[in-house]
């Protein structure tokens, strides 16, 4: 006896056939996704090559030594004969004084003077004097009127009254020369070497010119350092001074290789070699910084200017043909209580499989691989920037 086919049994048939269709549907969609998904993400192959684990100061090129040069005496400046850039050598004239006249110094080289001259007439009485006094004893002495001893005696005070003379005419010359350093600074017969010609006391490039015509300098001396005219250096014989954080400081020694890459020379880079670590720190902005020197090596002989910021790139070890990966692909996970880093590689079928690494030296941008990976890795960019996203869609092209 057949059975009747009721409307219980057709929704059955019914709903059965709708989730048959969605299973396949979904399995459907997954397998299509997961396939999507897999050619969706970029990839990056180790690479081989060297890696530097190295330090950064920052800091400025300066000249081995600065020389100042500064005048002998006050003055205003009468002229400048050097600007900056100027190449000079030792001797050179670089600029001029005059000399503006103190009137205690010229009314005391007046008073010496007067002096002078009221000593030079009484002498020139007493030498008449005396030259008559020698004249008469001379007319005694031949007529055997008086003694030898006599006779010389007059003629030793004559040659004193001579010497009296001569003394006060000495000092009538120096104080008229006093008179004229008062009022110029210098006299006719030193005017090669008067200080108010001021020189260069080195070969080299000036660097600062601070002063101009009419501006009023002071003398060097042990009570004040003097003004400055210009400042020069050699420009051939320059150094790298910078500062370095704590933390690497202690990693450094002298006779370090250095390299001074130079920012205003399109990042130009120089050979150089630390030649010193302060021994002692200072604070800058909550954190200590070490002051190191370092030799720049010009071998091209580029023109490079004082006071240019550097950045020293100090090396401290190298890894050659080191198996290098972006860091930033680097993912780690706890096992047994540890992070262990690992990386995800794509396999034949385009899937990816969980692969774990082990890491070396790191320079902050690649690590070095030591197990696990092959230079034909293709490991997963599971944190893609925009510039990655870019590559991407230039693949799928």
């Amino acid at each position: 006896m057949k059975k009747k086919f009721t409307w219980k049994k057709a929704l059955y048939l019914f709903l059965g056939l709708i989730f048959a269709i969605a299973l396949i549907s979904g399995i459907s969609y997954l397998i299509s996704s997961n396939s999507k998904k897999a050619d969706s993400f970029l990839t990056k192959k180790p690479e081989i090559k060297n890696m530097d684990d190295k330090v950064m100061a920052t800091g400025k090129i300066v000249p081995r030594e600065e020389i100042e040069i500064k005048p002998n005496m006050s003055g205003i400046i009468d002229k400048v004969l050097v600007k900056e850039g100027d190449h000079v050598s030792i001797g050179q004239l670089v600029a001029t004084l005059r000399i503006v006249p103190s009137v205690q110094n010229v009314n005391a080289a007046q008073q010496e003077i007067q002096n002078a001259n009221l000593q030079i007439s009484n002498a020139k009485i007493g030498v008449d004097n005396q030259q008559k006094q020698f004249a008469m004893q001379q007319r005694l002495f031949n007529q055997g009127v008086i003694s030898k001893q006599e006779f010389l005696s007059a003629q030793q005070q004559l040659n004193s009254s001579q010497q009296i003379l001569r003394n006060a005419e000495q000092q009538l010359r120096t104080a008229q020369k006093n008179l004229q350093i008062a009022k110029t600074g210098a006299t006719p017969e030193l005017a090669s070497l008067a200080t108010t010609q001021i020189r260069s006391k080195a070969n080299g490039t000036v660097l600062d010119v601070p002063i101009k015509v009419g501006s009023q300098v002071i003398e060097a001396n042990s009570f004040n350092s003097g003004t400055t005219i210009c400042s020069i250096a050699d420009l051939n014989s320059l150094i790298f001074q910078g500062t370095i954080d704590e933390a690497q400081a202690g990693k450094l020694k002298e006779g370090m290789e250095m390299n001074v890459i130079i920012g205003a020379l399109q990042n130009k880079t120089f050979p150089g070699r630390v030649t010193m670590i302060a021994p002692k720190g200072k604070e800058e902005s909550g954190t200590i910084k070490f002051p190191i020197e370092g030799d720049v090596f010009n071998k091209t002989a580029e023109y490079i200017r004082a006071g240019f910021s550097a950045n020293g790139e100090i090396i401290l070890s190298s890894q050659k043909n080191a198996m290098l990966l972006d860091e930033s692909l680097i993912q780690y996970e706890k096992v047994n209580g540890k992070d262990a880093p690992f990386v995800e590689v794509k396999q034949k079928d385009g899937s990816f499989k969980k692969v774990y690494v082990k890491l070396g030296a790191s320079d902050g941008i690649n690590v070095q691989i030591l197990s696990g990976l092959t230079k034909d890795s293709e490991v997963k960019v599971w944190n893609p920037s925009d510039k990655d996203k870019e590559a991407l869609k230039e693949k799928k092209k």
